[in-house]
C-alpha cells in the first residue's frame, strides 16, 4: 500500500534533509537553519556547508542520522555556526550527539562510533575577507548593531537584510575557497547516560 506523504514522514523524519545533503541543495538546508536561529546569518551558512561537505567525506552511511548517538558532532565554537551543524547532520543536544567543546574556533569534528577515523571541517582563516567582497556592508553593521548593541530598528533590520545576503552569497562559493576537511582520529565520549530527571525526583 502506498504511504501517505505524511505517513511517509513519519516513518523517515529526515528524508528530506538527506535529500538535500545528497543534492548538496544548500539553499534549502540554509533555510531550514533560518527557522531555528530567527534569521539568515553567514555564519549559519557556514555551519551549512561544513555539515554537507563533512558528512559527504564520511559517505552514505553518515547522512542518516537517527538520533541514536552513532553519528556524532564535535563543534569547537558557541554560535550561529553550531545551528548549522545541528539542522544539517541531525546531531543536537537534545539527543546527545552533539557534543560541544568550547575551543572558540568555527570547526566541527564528523564522526561515527566504532570507526577510528572520522572528519574535521574548519573555516579558513581569512574567511572574513571573502564576506566583505561579497556584502562590504555586513561588519559594520554587526559591530553597530551586535557587539556595540547600538542602532535602532532600522539598523537592525538593514543588518538582518545583509546577514541573509551575505548567507546566500557564501553557500555560491566553493567548499575550498571557505573550508578545509582532514582527516582525524576523534575522541567522543561515552554514550550519554540515562539518568531520572530532578523534576520528576522532586515533583516540580
Amino acid at each position: 500500500m502506498e504511504l501517505s506523504e505524511m505517513e511517509f514522514q513519519k516513518r523517515n523524519p529526515r528524508i528530506e534533509i538527506i535529500q538535500a545533503i545528497n543534492d548538496k541543495n544548500l539553499a534549502w538546508c540554509l533555510n531550514k537553519t533560518a527557522e531555528i536561529h530567527g534569521h539568515f546569518y553567514p555564519g549559519s551558512a557556514l555551519g551549512v556547508m561544513a555539515s554537507v561537505w563533512g558528512l559527504g567525506q564520511l559517505g552514505n552511511g553518515s547522512m542518516h542520522s537517527d538520533g541514536m548517538e552513532n553519528l556524532m558532532a564535535v563543534v569547537e565554537i558557541n554560535a550561529c555556526f553550531a545551528d548549522g551543524i545541528q539542522v544539517v547532520s541531525g546531531c543536537t543536544l537534545g539527543n546527545n550527539a552533539l557534543v560541544y567543546r568550547d575551543l572558540g574556533r568555527l570547526a566541527v569534528t564528523f564522526a561515527i562510533r566504532g570507526k577510528e577515523t572520522g572528519v574535521r571541517v574548519r573555516v579558513r582563516p581569512d574567511f572574513r575577507s571573502c564576506i566583505v567582497k561579497l556584502v562590504p556592508e555586513f561588519y559594520p553593521l554587526l559591530k553597530k548593531v551586535i557587539m556595540d548593541r547600538e542602532g535602532g530598528l532600522e539598523e537592525e533590520t538593514a543588518f538582518k537584510e545583509k546577514g541573509r545576503e551575505a548567507a546566500f552569497a557564501v553557500i555560491e562559493r566553493p567548499f575550498e575557497e571557505l573550508l578545509i576537511a582532514e582527516e582525524v582520529s576523534p575522541e567522543l565520549p561515552e554514550y550519554a547516560p540515562i539518568t531520572e530527571s530532578v523534576c520528576a525526583r522532586h515533583g516540580t
